[in-house]
């Protein structure tokens, strides 16, 4: 399996992991359900981890991708450079989910925690957001408009 084929396949683990992470998390707080907080957790644990590896893999990825002389090499760098705030990013979000998930196994999250998993969570988002926005420019340079539409032609009439 090449790094770009492994990198294109995991990339969605952590993005989307986080987002659901997020909306678990408000869930959960919203219904005051102990459970779901649970499970909001353990997801961003489980995207954070993930999330080391794929921007590792990304690296690797890089290498192999920044010889195709039609994919922008400035692109590859805003990529790279957004990829790793959100790698850093969700790693951390992830660790303080795993110590909230051993520290507060047996007692109540402190309101203080939910309020920073929470921010934490949003801002996570928000960049892995941006980060798989900016992966799609490099493959498709049609999503940055730099690309001309495709022309349509109609059908010839019979």
């Amino acid at each position: 399996m090449s790094p770009v084929y492994l990198h294109l396949a995991i990339n969605h683990v952590p993005v989307l992991g986080v987002m659901f992470g997020f909306g678990i998390l408000a869930f959960a707080l919203a219904k005051r359900q102990q459970e779901a907080w649970r499970v909001g957790l353990a997801m961003l644990a489980l995207a954070g981890f993930v999330g080391i590896f794929t921007y590792r893999s990304g690296k690797a990825a890089e290498e192999i991708v920044e010889e195709n002389a039609a994919i922008s090499h400035d692109a590859i760098e805003a990529h790279e450079d957004a990829g790793k705030r959100a790698a850093w990013s969700a790693g951390f979000l992830g660790a303080a989910a795993l110590v909230g998930l051993v520290a507060f196994r047996s007692r109540p999250t402190p309101s203080w925690f939910k309020g920073v998993m929470l921010a934490g969570a949003l801002a996570a988002s928000i960049m892995m957001g941006w980060t798989a926005n900016l992966g799609a420019a490099i493959e498709h340079a049609e999503h940055m408009g730099d690309a001309p539409a495709a022309e349509h032609e109609e059908p010839a009439e019979p």
